[in-house]
């Protein structure tokens, strides 16, 4: 059975800087590709600095040095790979990509250059003004991207056993935050194609922000939109009070999800999402992975 909008990525990429969250994204990478058949890379980004002064004279000897720094590192990169994902590296055969520059242009130059339909990341999800003021690839990637962007961290509810890399997910419950309306569409789309491929149950959460809006009409509403987008799948409708964020994020930990999706909208000057949004702040405090779509023409 299929939904009207198939999520079947066929070329996954995955940026990793050897960190304990990139770490489990590439598990996750590695699980997307086997069970989607799909073609995996590997990329990290490094930024060669040369001294701030140097002669002519001196040029051959730098020379030197970057390129071996080049060879280190990709060789530390494809090691890295092989340890992590163990046999299943064998079996998905992932190419390793060290590209220099900063990590978010050249995550994104990549995934359009290489064709990629999902980047898998991980993230620290730090808090407080150290946080905000520092930002984070991960989020300028998703605000960015143009295609879905799958976001895990560490100390997270798992769909995989982060040992097992051969294993299956175990994807049963699959959340979906609307508001009922065209940008949520290619979020619900996705969540009903990946609930209907897993076998999973899946739940659109709208949330009612206002305080004099009454819930019946609202849960009335989502429940005359739901049919017309997700036509071959099942749909748990909830409605709740309050900030969409809190409870996004709330009832994603009382009914232990295993994923969250959302439909991220555009900045139509600059092609990335507003700052402050409910997407970024689920980003930070989602107890499971989250599944960023773009509402992209």
């Amino acid at each position: 059975m299929k939904t009207d909008a198939d999520f079947s990525p066929r070329h996954i990429l995955c940026p990793v800087d050897l960190s304990e969250p990139a770490t489990l994204a590439l598990k996750y990478a590695a699980v997307g590709a086997r069970s989607f058949g799909a073609a995996l890379t590997v990329l990290q980004a490094i930024e060669v600095e040369l001294p701030p002064y140097f002669t002519p004279g001196q040029m051959p000897q730098l020379a030197r040095q970057t390129r071996l720094t080049r060879a280190a590192a990709r060789k530390a990169l494809s090691a890295h790979v092989r340890a992590v994902l163990g046999p299943a590296a064998r079996e998905l055969a992932p190419r390793v990509s060290l590209v220099e520059g900063h990590p978010t242009d050249a995550i994104l130059d990549a995934a359009e250059r290489e064709s990629a339909d999902l980047i898998v990341m991980g993230t620290h999800g730090r808090g407080g003004a150290r946080r905000l003021l520092l930002g984070s690839v991960t989020e300028n990637v998703v605000r960015h991207a143009r295609v879905p962007v799958f976001v895990a961290r560490q100390r997270q509810h798992e769909f995989l056993a982060p040992d097992q890399t051969g294993a299956l997910p175990n994807l049963r419950r699959v959340l979906c935050a609307v508001v009922p309306g065209a940008p949520a569409r290619a979020g619900l789309q996705a969540a009903a194609a990946l609930a209907t491929r897993f076998g999973a149950e899946l739940t659109a959460l709208y949330v009612v922000e206002g305080a004099r809006t009454a819930l019946a009409p609202a849960r009335e509403e989502l429940c005359a939109w739901l049919p017309s987008v997700a036509t071959h799948c099942e749909v748990r409708p909830v409605v709740r009070r309050g900030r969409a964020a809190e409870q996004i994020v709330a009832f994603a930990g009382e009914t232990r999800q295993d994923l969250i999706v959302l439909a991220a909208q555009p900045k139509p000057e600059r092609h990335g999402l507003f700052l402050g949004t409910t997407t970024e702040r689920v980003l930070r405090q989602a107890p499971a992975p989250v599944l960023v779509i773009p509402s992209q023409p």
